[in-house]
């Protein structure tokens, strides 16, 4: 929605942001604008350590989880330039260990369909066995929750690429359809494009991300590596809610989350000033201060819509594309891990980029680069850069989407029908909200607003035409039966 003789309000976004602070308890956030070429807006607000008062700034260094994604992607149309992979190769052909459960699946499962998140492989917990030796210093994991729904606090840690092409040759698990049938959010997906960049490069994907980004991008404090991150001059403390008392207060902590094998999919830590650059690759044709990165084309490919996200939202390669954001194309990623929560947006053909990082997980951090793209282009800045798709005829009756709906990645979601909504009550390690009311929007799909956010769920049907799992959270999570819950905590339920 336009704003008659709107434009850009620098104190809008600052009061708008404090709001979102004050309301969503964040202790420190730092936001960065780009229009046309020129920064805008490089500042944080609120504190990187709260307890010494030491403020957040543009340079203050974050995790930015997910966000990672787009560097992987970026970094195997690099290797697909230089010719040493085609995105239609066989996943195989570079990771010949490369099995699954279904064997004709799998030969069919490409490096496009790990780019685009459409491989089939289902939501699994493998995330929590290759942070392993970072959970097990966490004072607020709680191993009895992770073993409820069905995370083993037992199991060895992975280490490797070759431990996590192991686990997903033998952990229990089915495809959730052929490859490029289904969008559902895959960390082991990424995780294994990083063994690709190693294998097609000959280098380590850490090095080969230096040496083709973060170096000739200028990005000086981007890295992997915790040891040289904490040598920055600003580092921020992490806050997340004690899962051990039911969600809670958030708690400080120096206990960065950390893995040696799924960094492709987000291990990336940086800072606003740093993204501020890495944002002029979508913006100037794949270039940085005249630096090539990519070319204009691989660029195009990266943010072409793949696949549908839910109604009106695609993702591209390691990157979500709205086709008409007002007009605009607009592409962005969000991130979120322990005491992280990022994103970043550009609309290439507007020249506006933008990107906002916070030091606490679960919060809207998201909502204050929002405002800043829509007053940038003269929308209302509460206009959301998803909504809700138009709505559709309702179902007759709400009874048949009730049940259990459970993921390896440890969310779980009792649905109960009621006569006007469903009740979502989720159980797990980390999403622990109960009561959330989901009111029909038609055609199997479900809508949620609350706190200034716009959640959707959208229910999946088998070929007999009974509900069988729900897309929510931009995962396919399974219904199950209530009498096989049990085999969760033996080790025995099949993701």
């Amino acid at each position: 929605m336009k704003r008659k003789g709107s434009n850009w309000d620098p104190v809008e976004l600052e009061r708008s942001t404090l709001r979102l602070m004050r309301r969503s308890r964040i202790p420190g956030l730092s936001l960065g604008l780009v229009r046309r070429g020129r920064r805008l807006l490089a500042r944080g607000y609120g504190y990187r350590d709260r307890a010494r008062g030491l403020p957040a700034t543009e340079r203050t260094v974050y995790g930015i989880a997910s966000m990672t994604k787009s560097f992987t992607a970026l970094a195997i149309l690099r290797l697909a330039e230089d010719r040493a992979l085609r995105l239609t190769d066989p996943v195989r052909r570079h990771l010949p260990e490369f099995r699954t459960r279904d064997p004709r699946g799998t030969r069919r499962i490409l490096l496009h369909h790990l780019l685009s998140h459409s491989s089939g492989l289902p939501p699994l917990p493998s995330i929590y066995y290759t942070s392993a030796r970072s959970l097990a210093r966490d004072p607020v994991y709680d191993p009895r929750v992770a073993r409820r729904v069905g995370v083993d606090p037992d199991h060895p840690p992975i280490d490797t690429y070759e431990g996590v092409l192991e686990y997903l040759a033998t952990e229990r698990y089915r495809l959730l359809g052929p490859p490029g049938r289904y969008f559902s959010y895959s960390n082991e997906g990424f995780g294994l494009l990083g063994a690709v960049i190693e294998r097609a490069s000959g280098r380590t994907y850490e090095s080969f991300l230096e040496e083709t980004i973060f170096r000739p991008a200028g990005m000086r404090s981007t890295t992997f590596d915790n040891g040289i991150m904490f040598r920055s001059p600003e580092v921020t403390t992490l806050y997340s809610p004690n899962w051990r008392r039911g969600k809670g207060p958030l708690v400080a902590s120096e206990d960065w989350w950390d893995d040696t094998c799924l960094r492709a999919a987000g291990a990336i830590r940086t800072n606003v000033e740093d993204l501020l650059r890495y944002l002029q690759i979508y913006l100037n044709a794949g270039r940085v201060d005249g630096e090539r990165i990519v070319s204009p084309g691989s660029l195009a490919e990266m943010l072409r819509p793949r696949i549908e996200v839910r109604p009106g939202l695609y993702y591209g390669y390691g990157i979500a594309v709205h086709p008409d954001y007002h007009g605009h194309r607009l592409a962005f990623h969000d991130g979120g891990l322990k005491g992280v929560s990022s994103e970043f947006a550009v609309l290439p053909d507007a020249g506006i980029g933008g990107a906002v990082l916070a030091n606490a997980d679960q919060v809207p951090s998201g909502l204050a680069l929002q405002t800043g793209i829509n007053l940038l282009l003269g929308l209302h800045p509460q206009t959301r850069f998803v909504d809700l798709p138009p709505a559709g005829p309702p179902p007759r009756a709400l009874d048949e989407y009730g049940g259990w709906y459970c993921s390896g990645e440890g969310i779980w979601a009792k649905v109960t029908p009621h006569a006007d909504h469903l009740r979502f009550d989720f159980r797990g390690i980390e999403m622990t909200q109960r009561g959330l009311r989901f009111r029909p929007r038609g055609n199997d799909g479900f809508s949620l607003r609350r706190a200034g956010e716009t959640w959707w769920v959208g229910f999946l049907r088998d070929r007999r035409g009974r509900v069988d799992a729900v897309h929510m959270g931009w995962r396919v999570v399974r219904k199950r039966d209530p009498r096989t819950l049990y085999r969760a905590r033996r080790g025995r339920m099949t993701w």
